[in-house]
Protein backbone atom coordinates (compact mmCIF):
# COMPACT_ATOMS: atom_id res chain seq x y z
CA UNK A 1 0.00 0.00 0.00
CA UNK A 2 1.75 3.24 -0.95
CA UNK A 3 0.83 6.83 0.96
CA UNK A 4 -2.60 7.17 -0.82
CA UNK A 5 -4.11 4.43 0.11
CA UNK A 6 -3.91 1.81 -3.48
CA UNK A 7 -2.34 -0.96 -3.37
CA UNK A 8 -0.98 -3.02 -6.26
CA UNK A 9 -4.06 -5.49 -6.18
CA UNK A 10 -6.44 -2.64 -6.81
CA UNK A 11 -4.11 -0.77 -9.69
CA UNK A 12 -4.02 -4.46 -11.32
CA UNK A 13 -7.89 -4.60 -11.13
CA UNK A 14 -8.16 -1.46 -12.56
CA UNK A 15 -5.70 -1.87 -15.54
CA UNK A 16 -7.98 -5.49 -16.32
CA UNK A 17 -11.09 -3.65 -16.22
CA UNK A 18 -9.83 -1.05 -18.63
CA UNK A 19 -8.46 -3.68 -20.83
CA UNK A 20 -11.45 -5.65 -20.68
CA UNK A 21 -13.56 -2.92 -21.85
CA UNK A 22 -11.44 -1.56 -24.67
CA UNK A 23 -10.72 -4.71 -25.74
CA UNK A 24 -13.76 -6.75 -25.93
CA UNK A 25 -16.78 -4.96 -25.02
CA UNK A 26 -16.34 -1.95 -27.51
CA UNK A 27 -15.77 -3.51 -30.53
CA UNK A 28 -18.47 -5.84 -30.02
CA UNK A 29 -20.49 -2.63 -29.82
CA UNK A 30 -19.07 -0.97 -32.74
CA UNK A 31 -19.58 -4.55 -34.71
CA UNK A 32 -23.67 -4.08 -33.19
CA UNK A 33 -24.12 -0.60 -34.43
CA UNK A 34 -22.82 -1.52 -38.01
CA UNK A 35 -25.33 -4.74 -38.16
CA UNK A 36 -27.58 -2.66 -37.15
CA UNK A 37 -27.08 0.47 -39.57
CA UNK A 38 -26.91 -2.62 -42.30
CA UNK A 39 -30.74 -4.01 -41.04
CA UNK A 40 -32.14 -0.32 -41.05
CA UNK A 41 -31.14 0.49 -44.77
CA UNK A 42 -32.91 -3.11 -45.26
CA UNK A 43 -36.11 -2.07 -43.73
CA UNK A 44 -35.74 1.27 -45.21
CA UNK A 45 -35.43 -0.36 -48.47
CA UNK A 46 -38.70 -2.75 -47.83
CA UNK A 47 -40.25 0.80 -46.92
CA UNK A 48 -39.16 2.11 -50.32
CA UNK A 49 -40.69 -1.27 -51.73
CA UNK A 50 -44.39 -0.12 -50.23
CA UNK A 51 -44.12 2.97 -50.98
CA UNK A 52 -43.29 2.50 -55.21
CA UNK A 53 -46.05 -0.25 -55.16
CA UNK A 54 -48.62 2.58 -53.88
CA UNK A 55 -47.29 4.76 -56.36
CA UNK A 56 -47.37 2.26 -59.09
CA UNK A 57 -51.06 1.15 -58.95
CA UNK A 58 -52.25 4.98 -58.23
CA UNK A 59 -49.97 6.69 -61.30
CA UNK A 60 -48.81 3.25 -63.04
CA UNK A 61 -45.02 4.44 -62.74
CA UNK A 62 -43.09 1.72 -63.39
CA UNK A 63 -39.46 2.69 -61.15
CA UNK A 64 -38.74 5.16 -59.31
CA UNK A 65 -35.94 6.82 -56.55
CA UNK A 66 -35.80 7.63 -52.84
CA UNK A 67 -33.31 9.25 -51.13
CA UNK A 68 -33.05 8.50 -47.12
CA UNK A 69 -30.16 9.33 -45.23
CA UNK A 70 -28.26 10.41 -48.34
CA UNK A 71 -28.73 6.81 -49.73
CA UNK A 72 -30.08 6.47 -52.97
CA UNK A 73 -32.90 3.65 -53.45
CA UNK A 74 -33.95 2.98 -56.80
CA UNK A 75 -36.71 0.90 -57.06
CA UNK A 76 -38.50 -0.67 -59.97
CA UNK A 77 -41.75 -2.76 -60.82
CA UNK A 78 -40.72 -6.49 -63.05
CA UNK A 79 -44.12 -8.06 -63.85
CA UNK A 80 -45.84 -8.50 -60.82
CA UNK A 81 -42.66 -8.04 -58.13
CA UNK A 82 -40.84 -4.54 -56.87
CA UNK A 83 -36.96 -4.83 -56.72
CA UNK A 84 -34.95 -2.17 -54.71
CA UNK A 85 -31.53 -1.65 -55.09
CA UNK A 86 -29.52 0.37 -52.78
CA UNK A 87 -25.54 1.08 -52.16
CA UNK A 88 -24.27 -0.51 -48.70
CA UNK A 89 -20.56 -1.26 -48.21
CA UNK A 90 -19.80 -0.31 -51.27
CA UNK A 91 -21.74 -2.70 -53.38
CA UNK A 92 -24.56 -2.83 -55.00
CA UNK A 93 -27.73 -4.52 -53.22
CA UNK A 94 -30.48 -5.75 -54.68
CA UNK A 95 -33.80 -6.80 -53.00
CA UNK A 96 -36.96 -8.10 -54.39
CA UNK A 97 -40.46 -8.43 -53.31
CA UNK A 98 -43.70 -9.69 -54.72
CA UNK A 99 -44.09 -12.99 -56.56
Amino acid sequence: MNDKGYSWPEALLVLLLTTIIFGSLLPFATNMTVELGEKKKSMLAARTAFQGAIIHSAYGTLSGVEEVEKTPFEWSIHGTSICVSYLSKGEDIISCYGS
